[in-house]
């Protein structure tokens, strides 16, 4: 049951508002998109009116990444219900810091010996970048900081070296004006997270659990009676339901005392809430026993993917009091689209094909046979 110490595990202060950082990250795509098609724009113009090869090849590379950008955001906004909330952080992640790098690609070779009409443009690019980069990516500060200075470090390099007295000057500029955009993207990521969090915690006071901050009982309740009755249960848009029961959890509270049975409650939790699509919710039943509710699904496949994931994810080890726990979970899941059924059904069907999973074999996940559920 246990092994070797570790650290213990990092508290995540932002997941009850990491969904609505990521929404913000994502309500800029338009912004981000144009700047990469004008960045083409002028690259391509530079190429001709230079006779530049390289700077042809840089507006093909702007188009690209913008064109990358605008899919992920298409795809973000068909399909966020079906990933995690990390998978489209990452997704938004990669874009950034492709197209930073395009940025400091450009001014590296126009100040390196590139045609000298493309050193205004290059240097108005940098500027007009990290200004957009921190209106609209403050919200997550290290991808902030690493877009501006990824950008920035080529032009105040190349310019501090530079023979001309002027462009060390302008280096230098630009290295007191990186430094202090540090400053700024923590302070603006401050701000808004003591703004969303206080908002969060006010919502949360009457539907929250509050040991884990999940949703409770009768939150989970009130959406799942909401998503029958606005008719977002029919035919090609199931929602399942996940009854999960923690395997040797009273072994180890019985072990490690209560604080600690706590402390794994918490990081159950904090597990759940990082797993899960955006439009899940995820709550705790009471004692060891969590819902997740999964809407709009396309099929019931998707649940069970993201059932054996929440297996695999809660079966990591745990660390308490310096030693790793590890418990485990069983799942019984319910799906269904039809409308005519009743939220109080589909939470009993899920409760029974949990006692089945839980009698063939801790760990393990069962389907319950009610209508669409027949799941290979």
């Amino acid at each position: 049951m246990t092994s070797h110490r570790k650290k213990p595990a990092r508290i995540d202060r932002e997941a009850p508002i990491k969904a609505e950082l990521v929404d913000q990250l994502y309500a800029s795509t338009f912004n981000v998109v144009f700047i990469g098609f004008a960045a083409a724009f002028f690259c391509s113009l530079v190429a001709r009116t230079a006779g530049d090869d390289v700077f042809a090849a840089f507006a093909v590379l702007a188009l690209l990444i913008a064109g990358l950008r605008f899919a992920i955001d298409r795809a973000y906004r068909r399909f966020r219900a079906r990933r995690s909330v990390r998978f489209w952080e990452r997704a938004h992640f990669t874009g950034s810091l492709l197209f930073s790098l395009l940025v400091a690609a450009i001014g590296a070779y126009t100040f390196l010996g590139g045609p000298e009409e493309a050193q205004l443009f290059s240097a108005v690019f940098l500027v007009s970048y990290c200004t957009g980069v921190l209106s609209r990516l403050a919200v997550r500060p290290r991808l902030a900081i690493a877009c501006t200075q990824l950008a920035a470090l080529p032009y105040i390099v190349v310019l501090l070296f530079h023979p001309v007295l002027l462009h060390k000057l302008l280096g230098l500029f630009l290295l007191m004006m990186s430094l202090a955009s540090i400053q700024l993207i923590q302070t603006t990521y401050r701000l808004t997270f003591e703004a969303l969090i206080t908002r969060a915690e006010l919502a949360a006071l009457a539907g929250s659990d509050a040991l884990t901050g999940l949703a409770n009982r009768f939150t989970v309740d009130r959406e799942l009676q909401r998503l029958f009755m606005a008719q977002e249960v029919r035919p090609g848009a199931s929602v399942a339901v996940h009854f999960i029961d923690l395997d040797h959890f009273k072994a180890a509270n019985d072990t490690f005392g209560h604080a600690a049975g706590d402390a794994i409650l918490v990081e159950v939790a904090r597990r759940l809430s990082e797993l899960l699509p955006l439009e899940a919710v995820a709550a705790r039943r009471g004692g060891d026993e969590f819902l997740v509710v999964q809407p709009r699904l396309s099929s019931p496949l998707e649940a069970g993917r993201l059932a054996r994931r929440i297996v695999a994810s809660l079966q990591m080890p745990y660390s308490v009091q310096g030693e790793d726990v590890i418990i485990g979970a069983s799942i019984g899941v319910a799906v269904t689209d039809d409308p005519a059924d009743t939220p109080q059904r589909l939470v009993a069907a899920a409760d029974q094909a949990l006692y089945e999973a839980k009698r063939k074999g801790r760990g393990s996940v069962e389907f319950s046979d009610l209508h669409v559920t027949q799941v290979a």
